[in-house]
């Protein structure tokens, strides 16, 4: 995966999350079946936080965002999972606490 940011859409994976997606919600399928379609190439989609992270972006997008997901994803952002990965991992701390946030509010 190649990133050269720290926000949630600034990495290969996610943006490949988001092209799938998009696609899917055009053809007006319901938010179970494009979640599954979305991730069916990756091999541990679950465990993948860009994965589940963009998922969780583009379902509140969509003002659908599925229970599990962001329980998922909140799980991921408490864990710091791969965050020492980072260039930065300040930088993606606090662009994971912005996203949390948000994951909140809704």
């Amino acid at each position: 995966m190649g990133s050269w940011g720290y926000g949630i859409f600034e990495n290969d994976d996610a943006l490949d999350i988001r092209d799938r997606f998009r696609r899917h919600i055009r053809k007006g399928l319901p938010m179970e079946e494009v979640t599954r379609r979305c991730v069916e190439d990756f091999p541990d989609p679950m465990n993948d936080v860009s994965v589940v992270l963009a998922l969780a972006a583009l379902q509140m997008e969509q003002r659908q965002l599925q229970p599990e997901i962001k329980q998922r994803a909140l799980s991921m952002i408490a864990g710091r999972k791969e965050v020492n990965s980072w260039v930065d991992p300040e930088k993606r701390v606090q662009a994971l606490e912005s996203f949390k946030q948000k994951l909140l509010r809704y």
